[in-house]
């Protein structure tokens, strides 16, 4: 027969694993959602003209936006160095400058790295599927 004091042993050792589980999860979910943000940024460098370009930079601000209502990212300031660099992705994408497009996407890595950095495990999953996915189409 089990005792009280093993009981709640059991219970705890249950909430702990379903805790861990439940964390896990998370962070799977927060990589995957990321990684869509940053392959969307990739649809960005490979824009033939502008409407191409800014549909693919909307593309990329709705995974922004989705990712921040799931797992509050960033701060206005971080976005907005988002903003600029996407913004900076298009018009290169446009003129076909190969060379300011990695610019271009190695700045866009690199602030991604940094707002990684200053997150929560979750939220540093997340960043971590957008710098895989922006991966994807860096030279």
């Amino acid at each position: 027969m089990i005792n009280r004091r093993s009981l709640i042993g059991v219970c705890i050792a249950a909430l702990v694993l379903l805790g861990l589980a439940t964390g896990c999860s998370q962070k799977y979910s927060a990589e995957r959602d990321g990684k869509k943000a940053g392959k969307a940024m990739c649809d960005v460098r490979g824009a033939d003209d502008a409407d191409q370009a800014n549909a693919a930079a909307d593309d990329v601000r709705k995974e922004l936006d989705d990712l921040a209502s799931k797992y509050a990212l960033f701060t206005a300031e971080d976005r907005n160095d988002i903003e600029n660099n996407l913004a900076d992705l298009a018009e290169h994408a446009i003129q076909g400058n190969d060379l300011l497009i990695n610019q271009d996407l190695a700045v866009l890595q690199r602030s991604a790295d940094n707002i990684r950095n200053d997150t929560s495990e979750v939220s540093q999953a997340a960043w971590d599927g957008v710098l895989e996915g922006l991966s994807t189409c860096l030279d």
